[in-house]
């Protein structure tokens, strides 16, 4: 089963070291957004040490699950090395501070003011190290009159409006069921950290970078935006259909359903003549985009009376054969099934105590040259405590002590 992505075929592959190789990350972030940046910056190759309070991000307990660890957590954390620190104790905050010390990065995502309430605000911790990037993730962003407010995913899908346009027409409300913010925001937040980390190769300086699940939705929702601030039009609820495109939507067939992407005028008039309904690209309704969007009720009843009077599977080859976008609505056993994640190269597999082989998903993208190794699993709680300690210059007495006394985990 191929690890990385076939699509880089050039003859360089896996000859050029990590694009990171060489820069140290601290991880004090938990659940996703965070979590998944520091996870892309180490499968880039940089070296990722997770700090997580004596109790473990709440994410490990998330199930399914294979002895003391989530799925999920393992996806999001691999090629980490993990400490438990109680940052209530100040011999914990010190060990901290002596990890940012010579750390290139550091990640969190705590609640505005909690990182100031350790002792381990951004002013503190540059005065440390003036080269550090603090990637600091939010919910709401670090400033404004919710910058203190807790958030989740399904909220911000909500504040933000996203949770507004998405459903059935005229029905609820619906939260997107992949977590598209937590996940971009923490993109967002490696594209941000790599973009300063290029800067301080010109500079020499460190510098704060913020990210936001509120900022990534206005990014991620930019055409509804933009077509709000221009012209005050409020997106509503279309289901599986596009704004701006139709027909341009999934179907119902005899025995499941199908996707057409009717993204131009001439697929159109091809959809039409495939389905034998040419007359339709005459009908003054349905002339262009516009002028079908505008009846998109009428334009949609013509085309799914078409559909409902074929099964999917001989619909999906005469849709194929006139090169016309379609899919399935696949589930993931579909999907899987199909192959072309696999050729993608974008699973990867690794090994791990409770869950054997295993695999989940690795860097999004390639990169001519690079070719990633196997993922090391996420740690367990503390699982490198002290061999970070002895790492960091602490003799065996004071690792004792710190054990002892509750300040390392």
């Amino acid at each position: 089963m191929p690890t990385t992505h076939a699509a880089a075929t050039d003859s360089t592959i896996g000859t050029e070291p990590p694009p990171l190789e060489g820069v140290r990350v601290i991880d004090i972030s938990r659940v996703l957004a965070g979590p998944y940046c520091a996870t892309l910056l180490g499968l880039l190759g940089a070296e990722v040490v997770k700090v997580e309070q004596p109790s473990g991000d709440e994410c490990r307990t998330w199930p399914p699950s294979r002895g003391d660890m989530g799925s999920s957590f393992l996806a999001l954390n691999l090629n980490k090395r993990g400490i438990a620190l109680n940052l209530k104790n100040p011999a914990a905050v010190e060990v901290f501070k002596t990890l940012v010390s010579s750390a290139d990065v550091l990640v969190e995502n705590f609640k505005t003011g909690e990182m100031e309430r350790f002792g381990l605000s951004w002013p503190v911790l540059q005065a440390l190290n003036p080269r550090l990037i603090y990637t600091s993730i939010s919910a709401f962003g670090r400033q404004g009159p919710k910058a203190n407010d807790a958030g989740y995913e399904a909220l911000v899908q909500a504040y933000s409006g996203a949770m507004a346009i998405t459903g059935q027409p005229g029905g609820e409300p619906v939260r997107c069921g992949a977590s598209f913010l937590d996940m971009s925001t923490g993109t967002m937040a490696a594209l941000g950290t790599v973009c300063a980390l290029l800067r301080r190769g010109t500079t020499g300086r460190g510098g704060k970078v913020e990210a936001s699940l509120l900022g990534s939705a206005m990014g991620m929702m930019a055409n509804h935006m933009a077509n709000y601030l221009q012209h005050g039009t409020q997106p509503q609820r279309i289901g599986t259909a596009h704004p701006q495109l139709a027909p341009y939507q999934a179907y119902p067939t005899r025995d499941g359903q199908v996707f057409i992407a009717t993204g131009n005028q001439g697929l159109w008039e091809k959809l039409c003549r495939t389905l034998g309904r040419a007359e339709l690209i005459d009908d003054p309704r349905f002339s262009d985009n516009l002028a079908r969007v505008n009846n998109r009720d009428a334009c949609i009843g013509e085309i799914s009376n078409s559909l409902l009077k074929h099964e999917t599977a001989p619909l999906m080859q005469r849709l194929n054969d006139a090169r016309i976008p379609c899919s399935r609505v696949n589930d993931f056993d579909a999907l899987l099934a199909d192959g072309q994640v696999t050729e993608l190269g974008v699973l990867v597999s690794g090994e791990d105590v409770d869950y054997g082989k295993f695999r989940v998903p690795g860097l999004p993208f390639s990169i001519t040259g690079y070719q990633p190794e196997p993922p090391k699993p996420a740690p367990r709680i503390g699982e490198h405590s002290e061999q970070l300690l002895t790492e960091l210059g602490y003799s065996s007495d004071q690792i004792r002590e710190m054990f002892a006394n509750g300040a390392v985990v």
